[in-house]
């Protein structure tokens, strides 16, 4: 009898075990089936680069698209180790998934604070030292782990610890905040417009009303950092705000910046020849002006541009007038990764020449980006009259990759008829857009 009873307690035993197991089998079917369902993303922004590394050094292997669904399967600082839907595998920055304008030029801006301050290879003072920075001098930062920031250095990236620097514009939630307001704190004095024609606003909003416009090459007393704007002080004693992309700090160096190895990442600065008293070349009917034309095909090429997250930036976007040398200038201050001034040609006498051309003014520099977009201009319906070396100011006076493209004769009636066509002038953007997308592989 007491046998019989140990028998069965064994039993219940058993069962219960059994019971158990297959109620920790269900409780870690759903745990991984909510795991699966939380590690999945939908991607925000217009396009996002997947790289075989977690790191901006490492290539792109591909890109998605705004609404895809991304699982993650790891993690590393600030990266996602994502399974794509063709099974590939690679790494995607967390903080441009959301991101609509999918950039590096989006990332926070830093200050060095002392002279000679060194960059590592890994985050930790005992690793290898790559290089050293000025005091002053402004670094893209990448996104930071414990008490280290990664920034793109010499295209690569480095790292510096948070304590060697200020912190500026979009300050991170995980950053302490190093009174970035302050003027004193950033060694800020004055800021230098990049261009003619920026705006003042009333707040740090571009829907804010605009106060002034201000020229080129103007120094105004700095005040203070709200966001992407720049509190400051006109002569006549106002205050405004302007955005800190459209100017220069004073008594810093160029921001450093990794050449970007993907549309998606660049910053392009488009040049649309002439405007305002200058109205560049005429049509015979000498009712037609060159200066809107080349604002057009320029405003066709940014949006195209945009919806690949390029950082487009424009020398004038509207009809007035810009000066050669400052439009040269802002790309040199932009550290802009292409260049691409836009005109249409003309001769003494009409009909005396038809196609278009490229040109470019140093070899070293400029010639590639002059063959990859002009390879792509034969497609339009007007002869093609090649790439050439030339001595124009805005490329020569250009320390970045440059170019000037003549895209057809406007005084000679077969090629301004294609001029005066909006398809044609799309068909050009597009052509360029295509050349640039090549230029960035």
């Amino acid at each position: 009898m007491k046998l019989s009873r140990q028998l069965r307690h064994q039993q219940h035993s058993h069962h219960f075990l059994y019971l158990l197991i297959i109620l920790l089998i269900i409780i870690s079917s759903m745990s991984t089936f909510a795991m699966a369902q939380a590690n999945q993303v939908v991607v925000r922004a217009n396009f996002l680069n997947v790289r075989v590394g977690p790191s901006l050094s490492y290539s792109t292997m591909t890109q998605v698209k705004r609404g895809e669904t991304l699982t993650i399967i790891g993690q590393k600082n600030q990266w996602y180790q994502v399974r794509l839907a063709s099974d590939k595998i690679g790494w995607v920055a967390s903080w441009l998934i959301d991101n609509t304008e999918a950039n590096a030029s989006g990332n926070s801006l830093g200050v060095i604070k002392a002279p000679n301050t060194n960059v590592r290879q890994y985050p930790d003072s005992q690793a290898e030292v790559l290089g050293s920075l000025a005091q002053s001098q402004r670094v893209n930062i990448v996104y930071t782990q414990n008490e280290w920031s990664q920034i793109l250095y010499n295209n690569t990236v480095g790292w510096i610890p948070n304590s060697e620097m200020i912190i500026t514009d979009k300050v991170p939630s995980h950053i302490k905040n190093t009174q970035p307001n302050s003027h004193k704190d950033l060694n800020i004095q004055s800021v230098t417009t990049l261009q003619n024609n920026t705006k003042i606003y009333a707040r740090a909003s571009v829907d804010a009303p605009v106060t002034a416009h201000i020229t080129d090459q103007t120094t105004l007393q700095y005040l203070g950092t709200k966001g992407d704007f720049y509190k400051i002080r006109l002569n006549s004693g106002d205050t405004g705000y302007i955005a800190s992309r459209l100017v220069s700090i004073s008594d810093t160096k160029h921001q450093i910046k990794s050449a970007a190895t993907n549309l998606s990442e660049a910053v392009i600065v488009l040049d649309p020849g002439h405007g305002g008293r200058d109205t560049g070349a005429l049509a015979t009917s000498g009712k037609h002006f060159e200066k809107n034309y080349t604002l057009d095909v320029a405003e066709r090429l940014q949006q195209k541009l945009h919806q690949t997250g390029a950082n487009v930036v424009l020398t004038r976007s509207a009809d007035h007038f810009v000066d050669l040398a400052p439009r040269a200038r802002l790309s040199n201050k932009l550290s802009a990764d292409a260049f691409i001034s836009l005109h249409f040609d003309s001769t003494s006498n009409k009909s005396q020449a038809s196609g278009l051309t490229t040109y470019y003014y140093s070899r070293k520099k400029d010639f590639r980006l002059a063959q990859t977009i002009h390879q792509h201009l034969h497609k339009l319906a007007l002869p093609d009259r090649g790439v050439f070396s030339e001595d124009y100011e805005v490329t020569r006076e250009n320390e970045q990759p440059a170019i000037l493209i003549e895209g057809g004769y406007i005084n000679n009636p077969k090629d301004f008829k294609k001029i005066n066509s909006p398809q044609y002038r799309e068909q050009l953007a597009e052509a360029i857009y295509q050349g640039l997308v090549q230029y960035f592989k």
